[in-house]
């Protein structure tokens, strides 16, 4: 199934090749423009030293892999559903629900990550980073446990609701807190200290501070990981029975 949907997202892009690159590219260059270079002038260093627009680096590529996966999975699990297109033919074939989730997500999620990559060779020419292959490798195997998480999150959302203009202001929401309460844009410490504990210890904020974390010492918290990898394994079930049961009503 998973290779059934990888072929499915080369068709749709091979029909919108032109405008679907165009976007792409101006994409990492736009969330650069509009958020890195103003904001490196108001905030100029991290709370560690680093210039900010190096310190923002990780987490513009975290955001961007957020924005490219949103529209994968909003078309799939609740504009096709809520118009009875692919999604209810899909799910006649005898894989079950929990499979469909999964091979959804890692199809969605490799179209993702390979184009967070791209969106990565074309930040490096615009910000003074040390390059150190080991910790782009951690960052991009914590950008994998982010997206399925925040894939999970886009899925229930997009199964719970049916209203159109319900499901705009929530994902609207969304957007905002990914934006800014995930920590990719402005550190935690800059949040009121009630704000900011909530904040860190909501699950999905977790994968960009395990990459934090081994970015300045070098130390990976595999119980942490464990955990994450627990918990997208029980939300994808979740997800899984969420959309045998919307099916059959």
């Amino acid at each position: 199934m998973i290779k059934s949907l990888i072929i499915r997202r080369l068709y749709l892009w091979k029909n919108r090749l032109i405008p679907s690159t165009f976007l792409f590219f101006l994409l990492p260059l736009f969330c650069f423009a509009m958020i890195s270079l103003p904001l490196k002038n108001i905030i100029r260093f991290s709370l560690s030293g680093d210039l900010y627009d190096v310190w923002n680096f990780h987490g513009l590529i975290f955001l961007i892999g957020s924005i490219i996966l949103f529209p994968i999975i909003y078309r799939d699990f609740f504009e096709l559903r809520i118009h009875k297109k692919v999604l209810i033919n899909i799910t006649l074939t005898p894989h079950s629900k929990l499979k469909l989730i999964f091979s959804s997500l890692i199809s969605s999620i490799l179209e993702s990550v390979l184009l967070s990559i791209v969106a990565c060779l074309i930040l490096i020419s615009f910000v003074p980073l040390d390059l150190v292959f080991i910790k782009l490798l951690f960052m991009f195997a914590c950008l994998v446990i982010y997206l399925f998480m925040i894939g999970n999150l886009y899925i229930t959302i997009s199964l719970i609701i049916d209203s159109l203009f319900v499901a705009m202001i929530t994902n609207t929401m969304l957007m905002i807190y990914i934006v800014f309460g995930i920590g990719f844009i402005i550190e935690f410490p800059f949040f009121p200290s009630g704000l900011e504990q909530i904040l860190k210890l909501i699950p999905i904020s977790l994968p960009f501070q395990i990459f934090q974390k081994f970015n300045s010492n070098g130390l990976i918290d595999f119980s942490m990981l464990s955990m994450l990898i627990f918990l997208i394994y029980m939300w994808s079930l979740f997800n899984s029975k969420l959309l045998k049961f919307r099916l059959q009503q």
